[in-house]
């Protein structure tokens, strides 16, 4: 199977760019994608939240998490619109008024 992501090398450039400055390296982003893969082996989606929320100390909801990974799982291209700056976190998974 093809790799059609990113690098772990430019994942991790495209988070410091968006957060504006140097927070995590090559070797964390290797740390936290393995504690991923484990947490999902054992408990699913549900437990790569949980390992996520712990490891990044993130001030959201696990519901608010949920509904973002939901969006990025549906339509993949909105995530790298987002590591890329095209597009805004907050306006993901949101229902749009008309």
């Amino acid at each position: 199977m093809a790799n059609k992501g990113p690098s772990v090398k430019e994942l991790t450039q495209m988070i410091n760019s968006v957060l504006g400055q140097s927070v995590l390296t090559e070797q964390q982003m290797n740390q936290i994608l393995q504690g991923a893969k484990k947490a999902h082996q054992q408990g699913g989606m549900g437990a790569v939240l949980d390992y996520l929320m712990r490891v990044t100390q993130v001030d959201v909801s696990k519901q608010e998490l949920k509904q973002f990974a939901d969006s990025i799982r549906s339509n993949p291209k909105v995530g790298m619109d987002i590591l890329q700056g095209k597009r805004s976190p907050g306006s993901v998974g949101r229902k749009r008024r008309r």
